[in-house]
């Protein structure tokens, strides 16, 4: 089984598994392909937009799965193995050094589509953009970290209860209570 299609065919557990028995190259790089950009992202607001900080985890992550590959048992989804890695090196990097805490915030924001808009039309959206960034970025950690696994990455609460070591119950709340402070400065900021 060594052509791409067979491999984009096969789920990430059978990639990974795969990898852990020594066949590395190929698997490993169609697994970066599906998850490195989501990973990235989620990330990236751990960091609070840091982008070098995030590049730097992310890039951790992956040579810590490789080092770890054998270690892998394939009871959660890939994905959830792999987000929990590279949580685990930011909370560590968090624990290590006060100034990664202080951080200055990259500037950069999410591109805006700006085919088929009215100048007016865009300018609206890039400023609800900038908008729903700072209120983000203003969460607590733990909140903005399960609306991001959420929503940026689309996982199941029972997958995020599992990246975070927490109960489903827990994640519940704290998507409850990040919310509830999304929609209060949101409209402090309206």
């Amino acid at each position: 089984m060594n052509t791409a299609a067979e491999l984009a065919a096969l789920p990430d557990e059978d990639l990974m598994l795969l990898v852990a028995n020594g066949l590395v190259e190929k698997p490993a790089t169609e697994l970066f392909r599906r998850h490195n950009r989501a990973l990235f992202n989620f990330i990236a607001w751990l960091c609070q937009g840091n982008t070098a900080q995030a590049e730097d985890i992310a890039q951790r992550a992956w040579e810590k799965l490789m080092t770890r590959c054998a270690d892998y048992q394939p009871r959660a989804a890939f994905r959830t193995f792999l987000f929990q890695i590279a949580r685990n090196l930011w909370l560590d990097l968090r624990r290590s050094s006060p100034e990664s805490r202080r951080a200055e915030v990259d500037e950069t924001r999410p591109e805006t589509p700006s085919e088929d808009l009215a100048p007016e039309a865009e300018l609206a959206l890039r400023q609800n953009l900038d908008r729903v960034h700072r209120a983000l970025l203003a969460l607590p950690a733990n909140q903005r970290e399960v609306v991001v696994l959420r929503f940026f990455s689309e996982m199941s609460l029972e997958e995020i209860a599992h990246t975070v070591g927490e109960g489903f119950e827990t994640v519940r709340s704290r998507l409850r209570y990040a919310f509830t402070r999304l929609r209060r400065e949101l409209e402090t900021q309206a």
